[in-house]
């Protein structure tokens, strides 16, 4: 157990390696309810598009998008996931670092245009369930027809006979579901789903090591406020957008390209780099690791790094400078692992 922003938090129950590879077939269960739940309504939903780079006011009722608040300068406060759950009522899903600043952020800017509510403060959990057999396993205690839930759709469901938010979203790559719920309610759904023999518990590194394979960046490594989407290779969910926080220095970045960008690399074994460690070219320093792990799916270890733009091409040769020695590296393309079930129409 540790401490991860105030919460106490499993980091493995009975191994990373263990959970992570059941994850990717059968289903995990993740606590995750130090993830922030803001929820926004107004009869505004533009004014949400000058705050978040999502568009509130083109996104659909039952449906969610992946996204960024933005500083003046472009860097990212935080990504986030915007759900429209009516007309005129909304839910940011935030990091749990920053989760009280950016209900500020979001407080000051829509102040007059919309009511905030900060749910997670107010007695709300979550909980993830994941793996290809998510749907199969969460069938059986929803009153929500799974089989018309496409990739990042979110309703209002009962979960194990409970009121819940439900969506099919996560961080894993795989087929899953993400639910919200009052805490008198948590643990009863947790324990139920729980006594599923095809579902085990989950913790932190697991995650960590799931979502790296999916090149899914995480809030205070790879990216952070001294990070764009541009470089951070997230440019395309700014696609059609304009007019939000950071915007105009978007589009100046964007006119003559990032001179940095965030790629993924695998190693030629099983040694692993660590966060921090100099990424080389040619013998010379060029950028840092920003979150590395064992692969248990595709057997080598993985990371991710910021370097020039002309090394980020894949197939690029890079080293790592480990605590011993150089490890070899290669960029590679992204996700690093692509058998995830996440989009599957086949429920």
């Amino acid at each position: 157990m540790v401490d991860f922003h105030g919460w106490v938090l499993p980091v493995q129950y009975e191994g990373i390696l263990a959970e992570h590879l059941h994850c990717r077939s059968s289903a995990c269960l993740f606590d995750t309810s130090h993830m922030g739940q803001i929820i926004i309504n107004t009869d505004r939903p533009e004014s949400i598009g000058r705050v978040t780079t999502q568009d509130a006011a083109a996104l659909k009722v039952g449906r969610a998008k992946y996204g960024f608040l933005l500083n003046e300068e472009g860097g990212i406060i935080d990504d986030t996931v915007l759900m429209r759950l009516t007309e005129s009522e909304f839910m940011l899903v935030v990091n749990a670092g920053t989760a009280d600043g950016d209900f500020q952020w979001v407080s000051d800017h829509l102040s007059g245009e919309a009511e905030l509510t900060n749910q997670s403060a107010s007695g709300w959990s979550k909980i993830d369930l994941q793996g290809p057999l998510s749907a199969q396993i969460l069938s059986g205690h929803t009153d929500c027809d799974l089989k018309e839930m496409r990739y990042f759709a979110v309703t209002r469901a009962s979960v194990c006979g409970r009121p819940c938010i439900l969506s099919r979203t996560g961080y894993t790559g795989e087929l899953g579901y993400e639910i919200y719920t009052p805490d008198e309610a948590v643990l009863e759904i947790y324990g139920e789903l729980l006594s599923d023999e095809r579902v085990r518990p989950a913790g932190l590194g697991a995650r960590d090591s799931l979502r790296l394979e999916m090149c899914y960046p995480l809030h205070g490594q790879d990216i952070h406020e001294r990070v764009n989407p541009l470089e951070a290779d997230l440019g395309f969910f700014l696609k059609g957008r304009s007019g939000y926080l950071g915007w105009s220095a978007i589009s100046e970045i964007a006119e003559t390209a990032p001179a940095r960008k965030l790629v993924a690399f695998k190693t030629e074994g099983r040694r692993r780099p660590q966060s921090g460690d100099e990424i080389l070219s040619s013998g010379q320093a060029v950028g840092r690791v920003t979150s590395a792990a064992f692969s248990p799916s595709l057997g080598v270890s993985i990371g991710m790094g910021y370097v020039p733009s002309e090394l980020s091409k894949t197939g690029t040769n890079l080293a790592i400078a480990g605590a011993r020695a150089e490890i070899p590296a290669v960029v590679a393309t992204k996700p690093l692992y692509n058998q995830g079930t996440c989009r599957t129409k086949d429920i």
